[in-house]
């Protein structure tokens, strides 16, 4: 969360860079629903805050050979190397066997290939990524140097989920660039399952995953079958349905136990990553999933989303004196809040009723879960100032999504009015023609 200030920075510059080139400014709702997705995974990480990190120490204290130095540079080099090793199989994995997809596939889902992309991150990844690091636990690499390394890849990996830098010369050959990732990122059949580098690209150079960014075949982003939706529940979970779903349908036993096993495109008789020719051929224009919503729903969702963050980071901070009722309370209250705002983004009929809810169960129990009032006494006047500005948001907005429910109520009952009217008076005058 200490970064996510220079987060900020970053997509802002991006959001300069893309409309003084002409490609535009981020979507609202793609960029939203990226960032929903990394506070679901927040959420998660308040609670168990990083399983890599736990099972990298219990091999370490548990089964190491031996114990080397943490002040050698040697040490240092060594363990970069071999994490990012570690990243590409590990990911590899992610692509390679079904059930370990469907954890990843969110991160995949997003259709705008950006910065704020980067940070769509699937909640149950943690618990699939730590497996190819315990060989370094084993050879005695500090814990303490795992972790530094393991932080500065994953900040590495951040700033390559952009479009506004092309090629990077020489280093194209080294490093894992932009134009790699944007590869990694695509769902044309010629893309699919390259480039899982991490930092450097020379893992798929030796392995065979490798594929240059091609002019002539422009980049569509985004899963081969799109999920169309900002729910994030839904963008989370689907791929599990569909693959229990697959395995159901799947006949013979042995079958149907390998459905999770092998890739995510497998069927029997088919190889164990399934055919490239079963992927749909990219069309162009490339038509994205974008709901049409009013501009003033757009802007709400914006304001309300950004009091998601601050709740989000008051959470955070204050967590160590919070109860564990208050912890739980806090992370129910900002899964809903995503949820929420992202049927509203897809303008669903029941969006504005589920918003009115959320925002009367808020002012009811925020005195209870808001971290912002932790510790209550001597409050400054200026926590006073922003928790009345908070509880003065969340009753305009709930009086505003009971207004629109009722206004969406009564032009729908106007309608099914006016249609029972004139159905009624065609069938008065086909029985009269009769």
């Amino acid at each position: 969360m200490k970064m996510f200030p220079f987060f900020v920075l970053m997509a802002f510059l991006e959001n300069g860079i893309r409309l003084i080139t002409g490609k535009g400014i981020l979507r609202v709702n793609d960029s939203i629903a990226s960032l929903s997705q990394g506070v679901f995974q927040e959420c998660l990480r308040i609670q168990v805050r990083s399983v890599e990190i736990i099972m990298y120490c219990y091999f370490y204290e548990k089964f190491r050979f031996t114990t080397l130095p943490w002040d050698s540079p040697w040490v240092w080099y060594f363990c970069f190397i071999f994490i990012d090793f570690g990243f590409y199989w590990a990911h590899r994995i992610a692509h390679e066997i079904h059930f370990i997809w469907a954890i990843h596939q969110n991160h995949h889902s997003g259709e705008d290939f950006t910065l704020t992309g980067a940070l769509r991150q699937a909640v149950l990844q943690p618990f699939t990524a730590w497996f190819t690091y315990w060989p370094l636990a084993l050879c005695g690499i500090p814990p303490p140097i795992f972790l530094a390394h393991l932080q500065l890849g994953e900040l590495y990996m951040f700033w390559i989920h952009n479009e506004v830098i092309h090629k990077m010369g020489p280093l194209e050959y080294i490093l894992n660039t932009p134009s790699h990732h944007r590869v990694h990122h695509a769902r044309n059949p010629k893309y699919i399952d390259k480039n899982y580098a991490g930092v450097l690209i020379i893992w798929d150079r030796m392995f065979g995953t490798f594929m240059e960014e091609d002019p002539t075949e422009p980049v569509a982003y985004g899963l081969v079958h799109p999920v169309e939706s900002y729910n994030p529940f839904y963008v989370q979970f689907h791929s599990w349905y569909f693959m229990f779903k697959k395995m159901y349908e799947t006949p013979g036993l042995k079958n149907k136990i390998l459905v999770p096993l092998m890739g995510p495109g497998w069927e029997p008789g088919k190889p164990r990553l399934g055919l490239i020719s079963d992927i749909p051929e990219i069309k162009h224009p490339v038509v994205y999933y974008d709901p049409k919503i009013p501009f003033l729903q757009k802007i709400y969702v914006i304001a309300h989303f950004a009091l998601v963050l601050m709740f989000y980071n008051e959470l955070n901070l204050r967590v160590s004196i919070l109860t564990q009722f208050t912890i739980t309370c806090g992370i129910i209250a900002l899964l809903v809040s995503i949820t929420s705002l992202g049927i509203l983004l897809e303008g669903r009929w029941f969006a504005y009723l589920l918003e009115m809810a959320r925002c009367l169960a808020f002012l009811v129990t925020e005195r209870y879960l808001l971290p912002i009032h932790a510790p209550s006494v001597n409050m400054s006047v200026h926590r006073s100032t922003i928790l009345f500005t908070i509880r003065l948001t969340f009753l305009a907005s709930a009086g505003l999504m009971a207004l629109v429910t009722l206004f969406k109520a009564f032009k729908r009952y106007k309608s099914l009015k006016q249609n029972f009217f004139k159905t009624y008076t065609l069938s008065k005058k086909y029985i009269k023609a009769q």
